[in-house]
Parts: C-alpha cells; sequence; structure tokens
C-alpha cells in the first residue's frame, strides 16, 4: 500500500473495566495509526476488546488514559458536547443491529443524520439508495425490509453526511452467510469509491484477504498482520 498520511493516531491508549474490587483491562498502552483510505480490520472473538478499541475511536466511549488523535483532533480532550459534534461531522458507523428509528422512512432514516446539520439530504438519499439498489423502497419503514435491505440502509445512513471515517461493527454478524458477503462487497465498493477509511470489527475470518491490515487484541495487545505481496509477518505492538 503506497505511504499515505495516518488519519487515525493512536498512543498509549487504555481501558479497563471495573469487575467488584478490581478492574479488568481491556486494553493496554495501545498504539496505532491507520491511514486515510486503508481498510483495517479488527478479527477476534467475542469479548476480545474489538469493540471497546471501535467505540473509543469513535467517542463513544472514553479511554482512562492515553491520547487517540483523528484527522490531527485529540478526541480524548473534547468535551461531551464537542465529542458529539466531531462525531457527527466526521465518523459514520454501521452497527451489527442496523439501529435504524422504527418510526421513520429509509429515506427520512438516512437524511436524518445530514438535517441535525442543518442541511437538506434529500437528493443524496435518493442517489445513495440509488448505489445500494433499494430506492424504490425509499418510503417503506424499516420492519417492511429483510435483515439485508436494513443494513444496506445502515449503510447508506452512515455515508449519508460524506464523513472521513467509517466505524463497522460486525456489520454481517446478524446476516446469512450469502447475504453478508453481499452487504461486505457493497460497503467495500462504497467506501473505496470515495477514499474513506473503513474500520472493521469482526469475527469472520473471511474477510482477512480484503483487508489491507488486520489487528487481533491478544492479551490486551494489538497484534497486527502486516498484509505484503509476501506472507504475511505478526507483530505485538
Amino acid at each position: 500500500m503506497n505511504e499515505k498520511r495516518a488519519l487515525v493516531q493512536i498512543r498509549h491508549l487504555s481501558k479497563g473495566y471495573a469487575e467488584g474490587s478490581r478492574a479488568r483491562p481491556i486494553l493496554a498502552d495501545v498504539d496505532l495509526d491507520i491511514a486515510e483510505g486503508e481498510f483495517f480490520v479488527l478479527l477476534g472473538k467475542s469479548g476480545s476488546g474489538k469493540s471497546t478499541l471501535l467505540n473509543l475511536i469513535s467517542g463513544i466511549d472514553t479511554p482512562d488514559s492515553g491520547s487517540l488523535m483523528i484527522d490531527g483532533t485529540d478526541i480524548t480532550t473534547l468535551s461531551e458536547r464537542e465529542l458529539t459534534l466531531f462525531r457527527r461531522d466526521h465518523i459514520g458507523i454501521i452497527f451489527q443491529f442496523f439501529n435504524l428509528i422504527p418510526t421513520l422512512t429509509v429515506r427520512e432514516n438516512i437524511t436524518l443524520p445530514v438535517e441535525l446539520r442543518g442541511g437538506s439530504a434529500d437528493q443524496r438519499a435518493l442517489e445513495l439508495l440509488e448505489r445500494v439498489g433499494l430506492r424504490d423502497r425509499a418510503e417503506a419503514y424499516p420492519d417492511r425490509l429483510s435483515g439485508g435491505e436494513q443494513q444496506r440502509i445502515a449503510i447508506a445512513r452512515a455515508l449519508a453526511q460524506d464523513p472521513a471515517i467509517i466505524i463497522a461493527d460486525e456489520p454481517t454478524g446478524n446476516l446469512d452467510e450469502e447475504t453478508g458477503q453481499q452487504i461486505l462487497r457493497l460497503l467495500l465498493e462504497l467506501t473505496r469509491d470515495v477514499g474513506r477509511t473503513l474500520i472493521m470489527a469482526t469475527h469472520n475470518p473471511e474477510i482477512v484477504p480484503l483487508a489491507d491490515r488486520v489487528c487481533r487484541i491478544h492479551e490486551s495487545k494489538l497484534v497486527i498482520t502486516l498484509r505484503e505481496s509476501q506472507p504475511v509477518k505478526e507483530l505485538i505492538l
């Protein structure tokens, strides 16, 4: 992969959770750069810390220590309101369980993030619906869609505000294998077309060959697999 600027820069990041009178470390002294336009995969079983790292990068959770720079801004220094606005403007999130608003139509679910910024996104929503193959369902409600269709809408919603980073937490985990592969191909196509950074957590090893780099979390440390033309090499950071 050609050298690109680091869009995400993580330094000495640690996070743990209390278990009774003791603290259980989830991430310990993590250093990591993720480049602009990179497809970066967090691979591992449930409870390994994948979602914790995604939540820290997206600003949903806060670290115990360390810094987390996104496009030059250390989000660990932002107030809750500043963090909400930063996340809205810079990060699109795709969840395993879609998280569509059931009382809004498909079109309204996609336009909501942009409208919260005071903009209008009707045309953008229709363009994205065309890309995900669901323009004819614009006025349908989420409960009238299949799981695969709902995830397509979730992808369109995440892309609506044209964020620099797309974070996907097990985006195919709630779908059958065939539908999951379709969703993955669509997500890669849409993000690579516009050169966006895609950070994905998954337990599906079939995604590994498609990624630029793969990370495993082992005993609170990152194990990075460098994908090159030669066999992969693993480093514990």
